[in-house]
């Protein structure tokens, strides 16, 4: 019976040890320090709200999707005229740094529309292809993409035109006009680029300008932390 209870309480003891030193409380400080382009921004009493989106091949995307390993997650738009290209473009780059480092378990990387009125997982498909085929892109119902974007910190407003030319600016969630997809629109938007743990967290983010040869050794430095 003695040794019954002996090994109840080495199990549990081992059990309270793992979850101490756990990814959910370790301190992050040092390695924050540590990171030269990246924030460390884990908060794990916050976690990601339930969300359901579909991505370029119409499969369903959604939290348990961000849990197949790391992600490099980012917010566009296909018709934007700069920023957006320019990130896609950095992230092949870093995608194929990874690759030239044979680096074991490296992040796929994840681009959500805030536009899916316009980028259908069609538009998208072909949109993020051309930067990198290994890349995917992710649409699906607006309010469930602007609970995504409140919940990264992330922040988008819509730009349309009055019949005198003079541009309006319009909140997320702000009703389009009438004539806006016909007439075209803009989108002013953040431009982080976030890495989410296997976990399915938020843990860090890339602020601008990126640049894809200092993000790799963050990456790295964080993967072999965490």
């Amino acid at each position: 019976m003695l040794k019954k209870i002996l090994i109840v309480v080495v199990i549990v003891a081992i059990a309270i040890a793992l979850y101490i030193y756990s990814g959910a409380n370790r301190d992050y400080k040092a390695l924050a320090k540590q990171l030269k382009v990246s924030h460390v921004i884990y908060n794990p009493d916050k976690p990601l709200p339930l969300f359901s989106l579909v991505d370029q091949d119409k499969q369903v995307f959604n939290n348990d999707s961000l849990k197949e390993g790391w992600t490099l997650l980012l917010f566009i738009y296909t018709h934007c005229p700069d920023v957006c290209p320019t990130e896609l473009l950095d992230m092949a780059t870093l995608n194929q740094l990874m690759i030239k480092d044979k680096l074991e378990n490296a992040p796929k990387v994840v681009a959500i529309t805030f536009d899916p009125l316009r980028d259908t997982p069609k538009v998208l498909k072909e949109y993020v292809g051309h930067f990198d085929k290994d890349f995917t892109g992710v649409s699906g119902d607006q309010s469930q993409i602007d609970k995504l974007v409140k919940s990264f910190g992330a922040y988008y407003e819509r730009v349309v035109y009055d019949k005198k030319g003079k541009p309006v600016t319009l909140k997320a969630d702000d009703k389009l006009p009438a004539n806006a997809l016909k007439d075209g629109y803009t989108i002013n938007h953040t431009a982080w680029i976030y890495l989410v743990n296997p976990e399915g967290q938020i843990f860090a983010g890339f602020p601008t300008p990126h640049k894809p040869s200092n993000m790799i050794k963050d990456i790295k430095l964080i993967m072999s932390q965490f």
